[in-house]
C-alpha cells in the first residue's frame, strides 16, 4: 500500500508539472485569467490523450507508457524552473489538490477493502477494474494474437477486461493502469487512489469557473478566496461528489474536472467574441478547448456530447440576446472545435467510434430506464415521502426538488415525525422548495452580469434537457444528465455566498440564504460520512434511498480482507465452494481479480463471472507444484472471510 501511495504522489506531480508547463506556454505571464488553475485539467487531458494513443494506436505496453510519463514529467519540471513558472498561486493549487486528496483517502485507509470494494454499482466497478487489470498486464497486441480460450486459460478476468477495452470507453481505465506501477500492489487500493485524485482535481476547475463568472479582474480578498476554496471543496466531498463516487461512475468522475474547466473556458471565449476582444486571446482559448474537449470525449463520451449540445444552445441564446453576428472566421473557429476534438479522439483510439454509435442508439432505450428505480431513488429524499397520508403528493414534489438541487439530506424524516409536526415540517419543505425555484429563476426578474447570466444559461439549458427527459419518461437518462450539469447548478446556487458584499436587496439576500443552507447541507453530508465510516462495520454508504447499498447481503455478511501476499511461495490456488456466501459470484470475482494481478493461477468448480455466467475454461486449468486451498469460513460474528488451508 505504501509503494502504491508513493506512485500516486508521483502520478499527481507529473500531471501538475505537464499542465503547469502547458499553462506557461499558452498564457505566459497572463495572470488575469487565473490560468494556473487549469494546470491539473490540462495536464490530465494531455496525458489521457497521449496514453490512449500510445496504447491503442502506438501499441505500446503500459510499462513503456509509464517511461514516457516520467520523461515528460522531468522535462516539464526542468522547463518550469528554467522559465520561473512556479508562482506562489500555482504552487498553492498543487498543495490544495494534494491536501484534499489526502483528506479524501481517510475513509479508505480506515475501512480498507471493506469500504472501497463494491459500493453502489458492483458490475460497473468490476468493469473498470477488469479493463485496468487487462491493460496494465499486457499490450493490446497480446490479446489480439490469442483466442478467447487461450486468454481465459490464463484468467477470465483478462478476457472480459480485453472485451471492455475494445468495446467500451477505455481511457479512464488506461489512466488507472498507468498508476498501477507496483506489480505486487492491491488493485482495488490503486483504483481508490485514482478515484480520489480525479475527485480532488475538480476543485481547481470549480475555482476557475468561479473566477470566470465572478470576473477575476476584480480584486478578491483572502476571506473571499477561502470561501471559494471551501465551496469548491464541498462539491468534491459533499453530496454531488459522494453520490457519483458511490455509484462507481469512474469515467464520469474522471471527466468532471475536464468538462467543468471546458465550460468555464467556453463561457470566457463566447463573452470575448460578443465583446470583440483581441483574437490572440481567442487562439489560447481555442487550443485549451480543443484539448479539454478531446479528453472529455475520450474519458466520457456521453457527458461530452451533452456538454456540446448545451454549449450550442447557450451560445445561440447569447447571440440572440446581444444581437451580435459572428464573423465567418469566428464561425469556422467554433465549428472547428468539435471537429478537431473528434479527430483527435479517433486518432487516439478509432475503436471508440462503434461505442459512440451504440451509446447514441441505446442511451434513451426503454430497457435502461428501469434502472432509475435504483439509481434515481434518492430523488425521493433521504427518508422517502409521506406515504399513505394527505401530504404524500406535496412531499413527493418537494423532496424531488430539494434532493435534485443537492440538498438530499434536508428532506423531512416522515418515519420519525407525523401528525401536526409532519404537517409543519412539510410546510417548511414547501418554503424551501419555493426558495430554490425562485433562486434558480431569479435572472428572469433581476439583471445580472453577463458572465453570471451565461453560467445561468448553461445551467438552465441543462436542466431543461433533464426536465424534457422526465416528461418523455426517460428517467434514468434524466438522472445521468443531472449529474453532468450538477457542477453548474451547484456553482450558480452558491455564487451569492462567494460575493457577499454584492448581495444587496431582497432578491440577492434570499439567494444568499439558500447558498448558506446548501453549503451547510453539504458540510453535514461530510460529517455524516465520517461518522458512518467509524460505526459501519460493513463499509456501506448511506442507507434509505441512497444508491450505495446495491447488494446489502454481500458486505453485511462478508469480510473483504483477502490479501494475496499471504500466498507467497504458492504455485496455484484451489478455491473451494463459495455458494454459501450471499451473492457469492461477486465475492469470487473479487478473489479472482486479486489472484490475476498476483499472477497466481486458480481453479474453481462451477466457476461463474459476476453476471452468473459459467466460465468453462477454469475447469480445464491444470495446477502443479505447491498449491493452496481457499475457503470461506464464518467467524464469531457469522461473517464469511477467506482463509488459507
Amino acid at each position: 500500500m505504501v509503494l502504491d501511495f508513493v506512485v500516486g504522489l508521483l502520478y499527481i506531480g507529473i500531471v501538475w508539472c505537464l499542465g503547469q508547463w502547458t499553462v506557461g506556454y499558452l498564457f505566459g505571464e497572463d495572470r488575469e485569467k487565473n490560468a494556473y488553475l487549469l494546470a491539473f485539467p490540462l495536464g490530465f487531458s494531455e496525458l489521457t490523450l497521449l496514453s490512449t494513443f500510445l496504447y491503442f494506436t502506438g501499441r505500446f505496453p503500459i510499462q513503456a507508457i509509464r517511461v514516457v510519463w516520467l520523461l515528460l514529467g522531468c522535462a516539464s519540471l526542468i522547463a518550469i524552473f528554467r522559465r520561473s513558472l512556479v508562482k506562489r498561486e500555482a504552487l498553492m493549487v498543487f498543495i490544495v489538490v494534494l491536501g484534499l486528496w489526502l483528506v479524501m483517502l481517510i475513509p479508505g485507509i480506515i475501512g480498507g477493502d471493506q469500504y472501497y470494494v463494491y459500493r453502489g454499482n458492483c458490475t460497473d466497478q468490476q468493469t473498470y477494474v477488469e479493463e485496468t487489470v487487462a491493460m496494465s498486464m499486457h499490450p493490446i497486441g497480446w490479446y489480439e494474437s490469442r483466442t478467447r480460450e487461450e486468454i481465459e486459460a490464463v484468467s477470465d478476468v483478462l478476457w472480459r477486461g480485453y472485451r471492455w477495452i475494445v468495446n467500451d470507453r477505455p481511457s479512464a481505465g488506461m489512466m488507472i493502469a498507468v498508476m498501477r506501477a507496483n506489480p505486487s500492489g492491491e488493485i482495488y487500493w490503486v483504483v481508490y487512489l485514482y478515484r480520489m485524485f480525479v475527485q480532488a482535481m475538480i476543485i481547481t476547475s470549480m475555482l476557475y469557473l468561479f473566477s470566470v463568472v465572478l470576473e477575476s479582474g476584480k480584486r478578491t480578498s483572502s476571506v473571499q478566496r477561502l470561501i471559494q476554496i471551501a465551496a469548491a471543496a464541498l462539491y468534491c466531498v459533499g453530496f454531488w461528489g459522494q453520490i457519483q463516487y458511490d455509484i462507481d461512475a469512474v469515467s464520469q468522475m474522471s471527466s468532471i474536472a475536464v468538462l467543468t474547466a471546458l465550460t468555464a473556458v467556453f463561457i470566457q471565449y463566447v463573452l470575448e467574441l460578443v465583446e470583440e476582444w483581441d483574437q490572440a486571446e481567442d487562439k489560447q482559448c481555442l487550443t485549451v478547448m480543443i484539448l479539454l474537449a478531446a479528453a472529455g470525449l475520450a474519458l466520457y463520451l456521453e457527458s461530452a456530447l451533452v456538454h456540446g449540445a448545451v454549449y450550442l444552445l447557450a451560445g445561440i441564446l447569447l447571440l440572440l440576446c446581444t444581437k451580435k453576428k459572428l464573423h465567418w472566421k469566428q464561425m469556422m473557429q467554433l465549428a472547428g472545435i468539435p471537429i478537431i476534438s473528434l479527430g483527435i479522439l479517433i486518432l487516439t483510439n478509432y475503436r471508440i467510434v462503434s461505442f459512440l454509435m451504440g451509446q447514441i442508439r441505446s442511451s434513451v432505450d426503454d430497457g435502461r430506464q428501469s434502472w432509475a428505480d435504483y439509481f434515481n431513488r434518492w430523488w425521493l429524499g433521504k427518508h422517502g415521502v409521506d406515504s399513505g397520508r394527505i401530504t404524500e403528493p406535496v412531499s413527493r414534489l418537494t423532496n424531488c426538488i430539494i434532493s435534485t438541487s443537492g440538498m438530499y439530506n434536508m428532506t423531512v424524516n416522515y418515519e420519525r415525525y407525523y401528525g401536526i409536526v409532519a404537517l409543519f415540517l412539510t410546510g417548511l419543505a414547501v418554503l424551501l422548495t419555493i426558495l430554490i425555484l425562485f433562486c434558480i429563476l431569479r435572472p428572469l426578474i433581476k439583471r445580472m452580469e453577463r458572465s453570471i447570466w451565461m453560467l445561468w444559461v448553461v445551467m438552465i439549458v441543462g436542466i431543461g434537457i433533464v426536465v424534457g427527459m422526465c416528461i418523455g419518461g426517460k428517467y434514468w437518462s434524466a438522472g445521468k444528465l443531472l449529474y453532468y450539469v450538477s457542477p453548474y447548478l451547484y456553482a450558480f446556487l452558491c455564487l451569492p455566498a462567494l460575493r457577499i458584499r454584492d448581495c444587496q436587496g431582497i432578491v440577492e439576500k434570499l439567494a444568499l440564504v439558500l447558498a448558506v443552507l446548501m453549503l451547510l447541507s453539504n458540510g453535514k453530508m461530510v460529517l455524516e460520512r465520517c461518522r458512518d465510516v467509524k460505526v459501519n462495520y460493513a463499509g456501506l454508504g448511506y442507507r434509505g434511498n441512497y444508491p450505495s447499498d446495491m447488494i446489502p447481503g454481500l458486505k453485511m455478511f462478508t469480510k473483504f480482507t483477502f490479501d494475496t501476499h499471504q500466498l507467497e511461495g504458492t504455485d496455484g490456488v484451489v478455491i473451494n465452494d463459495l455458494s454459501m456466501v450471499s451473492d457469492y459470484q461477486f465475492f469470487l470475482q473479487y478473489i479472482k481479480v486479486k489472484l490475476t494481478c498476483a499472477e497466481i493461477p486458480w481453479t474453481y468448480e462451477d466457476d461463474v463471472n459476476y453476471y452468473g455466467q459459467s466460465i468453462e475454461s477454469s475447469k480445464y486449468r491444470t495446477l502443479k507444484g505447491n498449491l493452496a486451498m481457499l475457503e470461506a469460513v464464518q467467524n464469531e460474528n457469522d461473517r464469511y472471510e477467506i482463509v488459507i488451508k
